[in-house]
C-alpha cells in the first residue's frame, strides 16, 4: 500500500511539471517590470518561476511557524 501511494505521489508531480513545464515554454515572452524606480526586463518564464519559488518559500516558513503551535 505504502508503494502505490509513493508511485501516486510521483505521478501528480509529474503530471503538475509537465504542465507547469508547458505553462512556461508557451509563456517565453519577454515582458518589462516596473516598481517605482526600477524597471526590470525578463522572460515571463522567469517571472513565473521567481513567483512560484517565493510561494513555496513563503508558504514553507509560515507553515512551519503554524505547525509549532
Amino acid at each position: 500500500m505504502h508503494d502505490l501511494l509513493r508511485q501516486i505521489r510521483w505521478l501528480a508531480f509529474l503530471s503538475v511539471a509537465a504542465v507547469f513545464g508547458l505553462f512556461v515554454v508557451q509563456n517565453a515572452a519577454q515582458i518589462e517590470l516596473q516598481f517605482v524606480i526600477w524597471t526590470l526586463t525578463t522572460r515571463r518564464a522567469v517571472l513565473v518561476l521567481v513567483t512560484l519559488g517565493l510561494g513555496f518559500a513563503l508558504g514553507w516558513v509560515f507553515g512551519r511557524s503554524a505547525r509549532r503551535r
